[in-house]
C-alpha cells in the first residue's frame, strides 16, 4: 500500500506520535475470563501484557493443554531480524507467564500456530504464507522438537488457519487467503487434510498426507473482504459455537475483533471488541491502535494488541542493493505478515 495514502487517512494524534519516532509493535496479554461475561466483548477487567525487552515482540497468541500443562504458543518476531519464528509460553494456573522459548525457525516468516491433538500425537499448522505453502509439523519432542511432516504448494497466501472438525484419517481446515494486490482483503478457503497409505509428492500430496480444497464452499466464498480473516479458534460459549475474525480498513491491517455465532452453515454477528475499550495493564489506552486474535480456555482469555512505543535502538540490518523506493511514513516498512512494522 502506498504509505503516503495511509498517512493521510491516520488519525493526527497517531501519525504526529509516528512522524516522532514512536513505531507500532505488537504485545500478548492475558487476563483470568471474567465471571458473568456472556460474551467477549473485552470490556471487563484488566489484561497482564508479556513484557517487551527491545528486541521482540510477541503476537498470534493460541492457547494449547499438554496434559495438565497449560501453553500459549505464539509468533515471535525478532525485529533485528525482521521475522518471525513460533514460540511457547508455559502458563501457570494463577496466570503467571513464563519465559518465551523459540521452538520453531525455519528461516522464513512463520506466525499464528495452531496446536492440536490427533492420531494420538501433537501436531502444529503454523502461517507460512510468505512461501504459499500450507506446512504440518509433528511434534517429536514437546515442546521444542517439531519435524515437517507434510508441505504443500498452494500457489497463495494462506493466512490463519485454524481447525473445524477432525477425524481419525481427516482434519477439516478453514483458512484466510490474501488477495494479491492488497493483503488487507481476505477471503475464507476451506480445505480437507487427509491422511494416505504413502503416495509420492506432487502438489498438494506430500508423504502420507494430501490436501483437498473444498471446491463447493470456495466458490461460495470467492468474494475478497475486510472482515474474512480467522481470529482464533472457534469456541463453546452459552451452547454457541462462536467464531472470532479479526477486521482489517481500508488502510489498517487488524483493527479490532467481530464475533459471531454459528448456525448450521450460516452465521450471526454478535458483538465487536475494539482497541479503546481494551484495558492493558501499563498501556495507554490511546496507543493501542488493533487487535486481531483472541483464544480462551475453561479458564483464561488471551489476546494480542498492536500499540505505539519507542524502541530502543536495533543493530543495523545488512544494506539493501540500490533501487527506487515508495515515499513512506516515517518509520514504517511493510513486514512479511502484511501490516506495517512500525
Amino acid at each position: 500500500m502506498n504509505q503516503v495514502y495511509r498517512a493521510l487517512h491516520m488519525p493526527p494524534d497517531r501519525l504526529f506520535k509516528k512522524l516522532t519516532g514512536q513505531k507500532e509493535i505488537y504485545t500478548i496479554a492475558l487476563r483470568p475470563i471474567p465471571p458473568e461475561a456472556p460474551l467477549p466483548a473485552l470490556g471487563e477487567g484488566a489484561y497482564t501484557p508479556l513484557p517487551f525487552d527491545g528486541r521482540t515482540w510477541y503476537a498470534d497468541p493460541l492457547l494449547y493443554h499438554h496434559g495438565d500443562e497449560r501453553w500459549i504458543f505464539c509468533e515471535a518476531f525478532d525485529l533485528a531480524a525482521g521475522r518471525g519464528d513460533i514460540a511457547a509460553i508455559p502458563l501457570a494456573e494463577d496466570g503467571t507467564l513464563g519465559e518465551p522459548r523459540v521452538v520453531l525457525s525455519t528461516g522464513s516468516h512463520l506466525s499464528f500456530p495452531t496446536v492440536f491433538d490427533w492420531r494420538g500425537e501433537t501436531w502444529m499448522i503454523p502461517e507460512s504464507s510468505a512461501l504459499h505453502t500450507l506446512d504440518l509439523y509433528r511434534c517429536a519432542e514437546f515442546p521444542g522438537k517439531w519435524e515437517q511432516a507434510a508441505c504443500f504448494q498452494v500457489g497463495c497466501e494462506l493466512c490463519d488457519t485454524i481447525l473445524l472438525d477432525k477425524t481419525d484419517d481427516e482434519l477439516t481446515l478453514l483458512c484466510s487467503e490474501t488477495k494479491p494486490e492488497n493483503q488487507l482483503y481476505t477471503r475464507y478457503r476451506r480445505y480437507t487434510l487427509r491422511h494416505t497409505a504413502g503416495q509420492e509428492d506432487a502438489g498438494l500430496v506430500s508423504h502420507d498426507f494430501e490436501l483437498e480444497p473444498d471446491e463447493p464452499f470456495n466458490l461460495q466464498h470467492r468474494e475478497y473482504g475486510l472482515g474474512f480473516r480467522n481470529a482464533g479458534p472457534m469456541f463453546e460459549l452459552g451452547g454457541q459455537t462462536i467464531h472470532p475474525t479479526q477486521v482489517s480498513t481500508k488502510v489498517d491491517y487488524g483493527v479490532y475483533l467481530q464475533f459471531f455465532a454459528r448456525r448450521g452453515a450460516s452465521e450471526i454477528p454478535l458483538c465487536a471488541a475494539e482497541p479503546h475499550i481494551v484495558t492493558i495493564t501499563g498501556l495507554n489506552r490511546a496507543d493501542v491502535v488493533g487487535i486481531h486474535t483472541y483464544c480462551r480456555d475453561d479458564r483464561f482469555e488471551v489476546i494480542d494488541a498492536r500499540y505505539l512505543t519507542r524502541l530502543p535502538k536495533q543493530p543495523a540490518a545488512p544494506a539493501a542493493a540500490p533501487g527506487p523506493a515508495a515515499p513512506a511514513v516515517p518509520g514504517d516498512a511493510p513486514d512479511s505478515k502484511g501490516e506495517p512494522e512500525d
